[in-house]
């Protein structure tokens, strides 16, 4: 099951990485526009927002059930080398997904909140943007890119 799970969280990483740059590029294009294009906007970012939350339930499931390393992690408690995979993955990278998880949501929520089109589209940009790099900071970018 673990293997499965590895190779979906590979796989999927990649639909979550082009949902947030489609939802960002597409903001930043109405917003530079001036085109009344929000609708499609929010559709866009509601699915960046559904991809991550698949993301993290498959992570979610390899950290707390299948993963090997994190069980190592659990077992040490703590005392993980700085600077090695085992720190990154065992904690790094679970706490910006969850920093990622709980932006989306509340980038949703602000870009919701915008008086017009054109500032909904600028908020959009800015929140999905802001969520997208903190994203990006939380991958493993070294470990294989695709894993089949």
């Amino acid at each position: 099951m673990y293997r499965w799970l590895l190779i979906a969280h590979s796989i999927w990483r990649w639909a979550v990485i082009l949902a947030g740059v489609t939802a960002v590029l597409c903001a930043a294009w109405g917003w530079q526009r001036r085109r009344t294009c929000y609708a499609q906007c929010a559709i866009l970012g509601r699915l960046f927002a559904i991809a991550v939350d698949i993301q993290v339930l498959i992570g979610a499931a390899l950290y707390l059930l299948f993963s090997p390393m994190t069980t190592i992690v659990l077992r040490i408690n703590g005392a993980t080398p700085r600077g090695t995979e085992l720190a990154f993955i065992g904690s790094t990278h679970a706490l910006i997904m969850i920093a990622v998880l709980v932006a989306v949501h509340l980038s949703a929520v602000i870009v919701r909140r915008g008086a017009n089109d054109a500032a909904r589209l600028r908020r959009s940009v800015l929140c999905y943007g802001l969520t997208l790099l903190l994203l990006l900071t939380g991958v493993p970018w070294w470990r294989p890119w695709l894993r089949l």
